[in-house]
């Protein structure tokens, strides 16, 4: 068994104390008052000697693990997914380690999550919660442990958070399509209480507060069977001639639905989708969409954790999103 380098190997190596090899590799060198030839011959001599800092000693001394949990609700999602990219990607310029879960929009397994990574001692959490997860994030919340909700949040909890403009680019995108002549709208969302769900329903049903519309909530446990039950009453019986979907998720589900069903789009009815796809591209027909600011989502949680780590101080911000309204030649 190869012994481990200790900070004592390189103090002997070199002919100097343990206490000043801490200093220089520690980064304290100057509260050492370390030499800068002498501190450079001990990280050379570490190098040398391949020392791997102890890192569960280093969080025992200073109550930090440079360590963050992201939980996002949907892996599988590649918003999500995205998401979670940029996240580890932003925190490591802070020199963070992120930890990712995922909920799968289940508050119950949330709560799990964050019970194992709080054993890890995470200094934070970044969390896209599920629906009916208010008191885990209370309960992060009552422990003092610093923490961002990213892409949801809760009304009545008072967390910082990071979040698009859900009602006003619904609306901008709904109002786009009445300016094209849809007058019968059917909207497609989840039976949700969290609030970037209840926000694009109502930015929905602001625009067309004076036409006709209609408002579909399915549950997610149940989209496959119920999404397919619903847009066959918005065709057979609302007649609609635009479905609204609330979600990317929704979105594909749906698009693949109506594509299975022989319904050309946007000739026989048009879509327009709340989030972007890669799906989108490969589609013969151009998909009006809300085009979220994914990686600033993402920079911008970071950036607010950061900061609550330090002056536990809490931020909330809301991010504009574009609408993608492009026509194909």
């Amino acid at each position: 068994m190869v012994k481990k380098v200790s900070l004592k190997d390189i103090a002997q190596k070199i002919g100097v104390s343990t206490a000043l090899v801490s200093y220089v590799l520690s980064g304290n060198e100057e509260k050492g008052r370390v030499g800068k030839e002498t501190a450079e011959k001990i990280r050379q001599a570490a190098k040398e000697l391949n020392y791997q800092p102890n890192h569960i000693a280093k969080s025992l001394k200073t109550g930090k693990t440079n360590t963050i949990g992201l939980i996002v609700a949907d892996i599988s999602n590649p918003f999500f997914a995205s998401i979670a990219r940029g996240v580890e990607d932003e925190s490591g310029q802070f020199g963070l380690t992120t930890i990712i879960g995922s909920s799968d929009e289940s508050p119950e397994k949330l709560k799990n999550l964050v019970d194992v990574f709080i054993k890890r001692q995470v200094d934070g959490f970044i969390i896209s919660p599920p629906d009916h997860s208010e008191e885990t994030i209370d309960y992060i919340i009552s422990l003092g442990i610093p923490i961002c909700l990213i892409d949801r949040h809760f009304e009545h909890v008072n967390s910082s958070y990071v979040v698009t403009d859900n009602k006003e680019s619904m609306g901008k995108a709904v109002s786009y399509l009445i300016e094209l002549g849809y007058k019968n709208l059917a909207f497609i969302g989840y039976d949700s209480s969290l609030q970037h769900m209840k926000d694009r329903e109502q930015g929905f049903l602001d625009a067309t507060a004076s036409i006709g519309s209609k408002v579909y909530k399915i549950n997610f446990n149940k989209q496959q069977a119920e999404l397919g039950k619903n847009i066959q009453y918005i065709l057979k019986t609302q007649k609609a001639d635009a479905i609204v979907f609330a979600t990317n998720t929704l979105s594909i589900a749906g698009l693949k639905y109506l594509t299975q069903q022989g319904v050309q789009i946007p000739d026989d009815l048009n879509v327009m989708c709340f989030d972007s796809s890669e799906v989108y591209d490969f589609f013969y027909h151009p998909i009006i969409h809300v085009k979220q600011p994914i990686e600033n989502l993402a920079k911008e949680s970071v950036t607010i954790l950061t900061s609550q780590m330090k002056e536990n101080t809490i931020q909330k911000k809301v991010l504009s999103s574009e609408l993608v309204a492009k026509t194909r030649a």
